[in-house]
């Protein structure tokens, strides 16, 4: 690949996402997980492009403050892009043309699970693996060296990351999104990125949602197990009804707290009464 150079206006804004990135975790919840801190994090950067207070900065901090979840080392990369393709959004419908604004939240959504994976692997299965190593004998002699050396051989190799992810996010983001405009794949990556989401969600529903029946009957001593016939009716089929019933529910733009607080009485209705455990 080849190198890349950036213009004075695109080290700032490099350097501006990398420490603001640094936030993400700052505010977090069940809900949006990180994308409440993602939408503060953009705030600056949406206001060079659309202005303060205008309807354009607020409908662009609509769309950036949506669920959102991903490794923070890696999150520099899709903040530069998500800029980047703001940046060309704006550029395009000055000229007059279209621009699907629905392509940003796609590709957003689309890179936050790879780029978890691969920044899990990255941080949690190598780096700290690594530093603890080198770390570790000279802690067990009472080495100030110990803590030291696992600081550096952690973090340096993180911050490395950050800003070269932050560099190649924003600089080739935008000859991505300006050649998908040219060329009309924006319409088929924006299809195949929505897919790719839908399949995350999935993924993650059939990962963390757990729901399962503990009951059991005795019918003349044949025993009736409900989570057995659930399972051969559709593996899964309780914690994807579950989903299904909260999407439908958010989906009419009801709060979710009420829905949290729906199902966690629900818990206790069903663990009091023998239906689950």
């Amino acid at each position: 690949m080849s190198k890349i150079v950036l213009d004075k206006k695109a080290k700032k804004l490099v350097r501006k996402v990398f420490w603001r990135s640094m936030f993400l975790m700052f505010c977090t919840s069940y809900t949006k997980q990180q994308g409440t801190t993602y939408g503060w994090t953009m705030i600056p950067f949406l206001e060079d492009i659309y202005g303060k207070e205008t309807p354009e900065f607020y409908e662009a901090m609509s769309r950036n403050q949506d669920f959102f979840n991903t490794n923070t080392g890696m999150s520099p990369f899709i903040f530069a892009l998500t800029i980047s393709m703001e940046e060309e959004r704006k550029a395009t419908l000055e000229r007059g043309e279209e621009f699907d604004s629905h392509s940003i939240e796609a590709v957003k959504v689309s890179l936050m699970g790879p780029f978890a994976g691969i920044g899990d692997s990255i941080y949690t299965g190598a780096l700290r693996i690594v530093a603890t190593g080198i770390a570790l004998g000279f802690c067990q002699q009472g080495s100030i060296l110990g803590p030291l050396l696992f600081l550096l051989v952690f973090n340096v190799p993180n911050m490395l990351i950050r800003w070269f992810g932050g560099v190649y996010g924003y600089k080739l983001g935008s000859s991505f999104v300006a050649d998908a405009m040219k060329t009309g794949k924006i319409a088929a990556f924006t299809k195949g990125f929505q897919v790719l989401g839908l399949m995350m969600v999935g993924a993650m529903s059939a990962q963390f949602v757990n729901f399962k029946t503990s009951y059991v009957a005795d019918f003349g001593g044949a025993k009736f197990n409900l989570q057995a016939v659930f399972d051969q009716i559709l593996p899964g089929l309780l914690p994807l009804s579950l989903t299904m019933i909260c999407f439908a529910y958010l989906r009419k733009k009801n709060k979710p707290v009420r829905a949290l607080v729906a199902i966690f009485i629900a818990a206790i209705v069903f663990t009091l009464t023998g239906i689950t455990k």
